[in-house]
């Protein structure tokens, strides 16, 4: 008889609390999205990649159910990120911006709930409504552009 081993539990990624550079954006009542401009990771040495990342729960929990890492080199993207989650490439083109690329996603809807759904989030991506997705996006670019004219600390 073949014993079963035990299974490593993933470690789920929980959302970041407001401040420290992440901003609370808009996106209707059945999702929590935050974004930050350029998230930097503790004890890694400073570089020139800007890191700006949006993490996408469902309203009501805590843990990410996506997370998109629009970084200028390496740009990628996490469904039910974890610990050592994998990550999937965000194609970015000759001439495009990575954040745009990773906003396209809540800008056709149907992808983003297509990912969410992949996230094991059918019902939230069942309720999620087109405008609040558009409304995020730009709400997001906002933040980014706000940033980007903020000097350096």
């Amino acid at each position: 008889m073949k014993s079963e081993q035990p299974q490593p539990q993933r470690m789920q990624q929980t959302m970041p609390e407001d401040g420290d550079g992440w901003h609370q954006v808009n996106a209707g009542p059945h999702l929590h999205i935050m974004f930050h401009p350029n998230r930097q990771l503790l004890g890694r040495e400073p570089d020139d990649i800007k890191r700006p990342s949006i993490v996408v729960a469902v309203a009501g929990k805590r843990e990410q159910a996506l997370r998109f890492d629009p970084f200028s080199v390496g740009s990628h993207y996490h469904i039910r990120p974890s610990l050592r989650g994998r990550q999937l490439q965000l194609w970015v083109e000759e001439g495009q911006k990575p954040l745009d690329v990773a906003l396209a996603f809540f800008e056709k809807p149907l992808r983003f709930r297509g990912i969410l759904s992949q996230a094991e989030e059918r019902d939230a991506a069942s309720l999620v409504d087109d405008v609040d997705l558009t409304r995020a996006a730009r709400q997001i670019r906002e933040l980014d552009a706000a940033a980007g004219q903020k000097p350096a600390a």
